[in-house]
């Protein structure tokens, strides 16, 4: 099951596909401090985070997955990824 959902944290395993994303937007709209923890996560779905981006949960677990950890988990979180130190240059 990629939606592992609790009261007020979610775990989203494996491939979160379009399937999912109606069932996390609601939850996201109804939990009051949500946490979603992002750990086994290996996919998911641009319209999950689209819900994930216009709820702002707070992201508990970061992915294992490289990719996810490189590229999603900045924009959910707000950073610009581990390689950006602030007040350097860029390369």
């Amino acid at each position: 099951m990629p939606l592992e959902l609790h009261e007020e944290t979610a775990n989203l395993v494996g491939v979160v596909t379009v399937d999912e994303v109606e069932q996390l937007a609601g939850w996201l709209r109804t939990a009051k401090r949500p946490k979603v923890s992002l750990r086994r996560c290996n996919h998911l779905h641009t319209g999950a985070l689209q819900a994930l981006l216009l709820f702002k949960p707070k992201i508990s677990s970061a992915p294992n997955d490289a990719f996810l950890a490189a590229q999603v988990l900045p924009l959910l979180t707000g950073s610009n990824g581990p390689a950006h130190k602030q007040g350097s240059d860029p390369p």
